[in-house]
């Protein structure tokens, strides 16, 4: 029998038995379609620290990024001919099926389609969403054997089995469900654009799927005035992350991490966050608070290219990485004992609860959060809304 191949192996630290006088490091590795040897890399520059705590801290930061790097599938960006086969197919169907698939399929290379065509229109989270969940699908149709069929003979009855594998196989929250649904519809209208389908498949999926409140809770006042003690003087780099959320309902992802300090109108009291970044794929325009904007004055003398949030606590060529602050966050809300559904995103769902408990107008809050949708700002509002359409004006000058 063949030797099976290793796909991934994750990320892991060697701290050679704790001695500070040997080079720690990080090592991971992975196999790449169409070679023999898997790939092997390592990480000594993130390891210099002169304490083991120091060490042991910068590692678990890198370890999960790029964890997160191989479970998304950016390992194998490039060739963009190899989409269908390396970034939707390769790392699932090895995972869930313990085999890699040589050929092409019809429903690989119409996804594939799809992927190469979403790329443009999407920001980089959303993508690597919409990479993840058609993997899975793939990898459904292909276990199902519905991989070779057209793509025009998948009917409404296969894609409620793939919901309910999702919810009966895979206990997948039904909001979760819905998401996947969501984007296999955008897949098959695209598909029904192009004139290869009819009808759309993905219509009218009953709900299925355990009902849990993915919401993230809003901190009470006790919860924040204990974070800002712990976080404000000895991370000042994760408080401002915190305060800019707070206060400016900038979403803590590619927003809040890539935002460089030439999207800060110093004048105006605005920031400005370009579309290519933005969850609506448009320009946004942002109020900031004067207090705050005194605060962000400071960086004014940098360059404009720099990231706000770079990495080593400062502004820098290079942003934090994707889960650095979460991660950061995260260690302080453990420490402080408070629950774990109030999270690093809770800062935005603040400062909107704080705005209508201060008397802000649905509409204000609404342009406040940039939804789209009145519809999306409803969950933020209670009973009774106030009667005021001032919104920065309404923030007091602490948290």
């Amino acid at each position: 029998m063949p030797r099976k191949k290793t796909i991934i192996v994750f990320p892991h630290l060697n701290d050679c038995g704790g001695d500070l006088s040997k080079k720690w490091y990080i090592e991971w590795q992975y196999h790449l379609p169409g070679t023999e040897k898997p790939k092997r890399e390592r990480n000594y520059s993130d390891l210099n620290q002169p304490t083991a705590e120091g060490r042991y801290i910068a590692a678990e930061t890198f370890i999960a990024e790029k964890t997160e790097w191989l479970k998304n599938g950016m390992h194998l960006q490039g060739d963009p001919t190899r989409v269908y086969e390396d970034e939707l197919l390769y790392r699932n169907e090895a995972k869930m099926y313990g085999r890699e698939k040589k050929s092409v399929t019809t429903s690989r290379t119409h996804l594939s389609d799809f992927l190469s065509y979403i790329r443009e229109k999407v920001n980089t989270k959303s993508y690597e969403n919409y990479v993840s969940k058609l993997r899975i699908f793939n990898a459904w149709l292909d276990r199902m054997n519905l991989s070779h069929i057209h793509i025009k003979n998948i009917k409404r009855d296969h894609i409620i089995q793939f919901a309910t594998f999702l919810s009966a196989d895979q206990n997948l929250a039904r909001l979760s469900i819905k998401k996947y649904i969501q984007i296999i519809h955008t897949f098959f209208d695209f598909e029904l654009e192009k004139g290869i389908i009819s009808t759309n498949p993905a219509v009218k999926i009953p709900a299925l799927g355990r009902v849990v409140d993915q919401a993230a809770t809003p901190f009470e006042v006790d919860e924040r005035k204990r974070l800002k003690a712990a976080i404000e003087t000895t991370d000042p780099q994760l408080w401002l992350a915190c305060e800019i959320q707070y206060y400016c309902a900038i979403r803590p992802g590619t927003e809040l991490r890539l935002m460089k300090i030439g999207w800060i109108d110093f004048d105006r009291s605005k920031i400005r966050i370009p579309s290519v970044e933005s969850k609506s794929r448009r320009v946004d325009v942002v109020d900031v608070p004067e207090f705050l904007i005194e605060k962000l004055r400071h960086y004014k003398a940098y360059d404009r290219n720099l990231y706000l949030f770079g990495k080593y606590g400062q502004p820098n060529q290079e942003p934090v990485g994707k889960n650095t602050l979460r991660n950061r966050f995260n260690r302080y809300r453990e420490a402080l004992n408070i629950p774990n559904d109030r999270k690093f995103y809770s800062w935005k769902h603040t400062g909107a609860i704080q705005l209508l408990d201060n008397g802000i107008q649905p509409y204000d809050l609404k342009e406040h959060l940039r939804h789209r949708s009145f519809a999306t700002t409803e969950i933020y509002i209670k009973k009774k809304a106030g009667n005021t359409s001032k919104v920065i004006s309404r923030f007091s000058t602490e948290i």
